[in-house]
């Protein structure tokens, strides 16, 4: 293996992510808590030194998917299912509701202008995907180019937004070409 196991198995997670998200749904009788799952093992494929070599990284990150999934329901089952007032940080937000609105504002300005910076495909199919309207598979058909384009102008997308509004990347700092018209 050439790259690093968790650059793998992150890469594995974002590149299949809605099929890992309809699977774990099928099996955990819950969408919410694959989505959940599956955020929980992005963190902690995040954390920690190398790994050993991974046979199957798609196999590997559904079954930390299930692990992180098992774990959360135990969290839950502790807690009630319910959530503690009294475990929430005491944190209060002072800033006016005008001014948290403002920013708000701005800051979906930054994003528009960002996002009108981008090819036209790689523009649309980040906002169909983020919008939930549509599945990489019907948006790589209907431009007659692969599912993993489509999914490599998501992460460009994601990647050159995240940057333009001044945010860590979040893709294990890989930067992205952005795709051509």
């Amino acid at each position: 293996m050439t790259e690093p196991s968790r650059i793998l198995l992150r890469r594995s997670l974002v590149d299949g992510y809605n099929e890992f998200r309809r699977r774990l749904a099928r099996r955990l009788g819950s969408s919410t808590l694959a989505s959940e799952a599956l955020n929980e093992t992005w963190i902690a494929l995040g954390r920690g030194g190398e790994l050993g070599q991974v046979a199957d990284a798609d196999a590997y990150v559904y079954r930390a998917a299930l692990n992180a999934a098992g774990a959360l329901r135990k969290r839950d089952e502790r807690h009630g299912g319910h959530l503690d007032l009294a475990d929430l940080p005491d944190v209060a937000d002072d800033a006016p509701l005008a001014d948290r609105a403002a920013v708000a504002r701005d800051e979906v300005e930054r994003m528009m202008e960002a996002l009108r910076e981008l090819p036209q495909r790689q523009r649309e199919a980040f906002l169909e995907c983020f919008r939930g309207d549509t599945l990489p598979e019907v948006i790589a058909e209907r431009w007659q180019v692969s599912v993993r384009t489509i999914q490599a102008d998501i992460r460009g997308a994601i990647l050159h937004c995240a940057d333009r509004l001044g945010r860590k990347n979040i893709l294990a700092g890989k930067r992205v070409r952005h795709s051509r018209d």
